[in-house]
């Protein structure tokens, strides 16, 4: 099976305040640190990095799709990753590659309190949060994209759901797919960094 990847390194970066993407992490920008661990699985030739090798989207739906228009039509299955997720391992890729789900990603059981704006709570026992990388069937990923019904969704696994009815197959997993979204945040990758540097080097 020939798998792609689509690395999302676009965006303004509003709430980190730049381009978090871009942020010089241990000499390396911030979007390489997926990228290179993915291309030790996939040719670069099945790897797109929206927002370096190409321009993105106003919306990360938007640049998923311009993603999916750059892989080459050979592709199978596509892996969709992001910049600001930077330390995902080689056994994940590996897992995803090896995955056979029509909708896969990784999950994280909730820790915090759950609670809606109208003041009633959810019991997080039955939460998970969603994570990427994430893999899909490349084809199916396609049609839902071009039968979507908005630009401006968070993840595709909801695309699938909603186009295709494909309920996504969950991989629990640890803390190394943090997101950096805030400045202060550059103290947790940190940590996050000196714990993994070996495994993602």
């Amino acid at each position: 099976m020939i798998t792609g990847a689509i690395l999302l390194a676009a965006g303004s970066g509003v709430r980190f305040g730049g381009k978090k993407q871009d942020l010089i992490f241990h000499g390396s920008p911030l979007w390489r640190y997926a990228y290179n661990i993915l291309n030790k699985f996939i040719d670069s030739t099945h790897l797109v990095a929206v927002g370096q090798d190409i321009l993105g989207g106003e919306t990360r739906t938007l640049s998923v799709s311009i993603g999916l228009a750059n892989l080459p039509d050979d592709t199978e299955r596509v892996i969709i990753a992001e910049a600001a997720r930077p330390f995902v391992l080689p056994e994940q890729v590996d897992k995803l590659i090896k995955d056979n789900h029509d909708s896969a990603s990784f999950v994280k059981p909730l820790v915090n309190t759950v609670i809606f704006r109208d003041g009633s709570y959810i019991d997080r026992e039955h939460l998970y949060e969603l994570l990427t990388p994430q893999a899909f069937s490349f084809p199916k990923l396609r049609y839902a994209y071009s039968h979507r019904s908005s630009d401006n969704f968070t993840d595709e696994t909801r695309i699938m759901y909603e186009v295709l009815g494909i309920k996504p197959f969950f991989i629990e997993t640890g803390q190394n797919l943090f997101k950096l979204t805030y400045q202060e945040d550059i103290a947790v990758l940190e940590s996050l960094y000196q714990h993994y540097k070996e495994r993602i080097s």
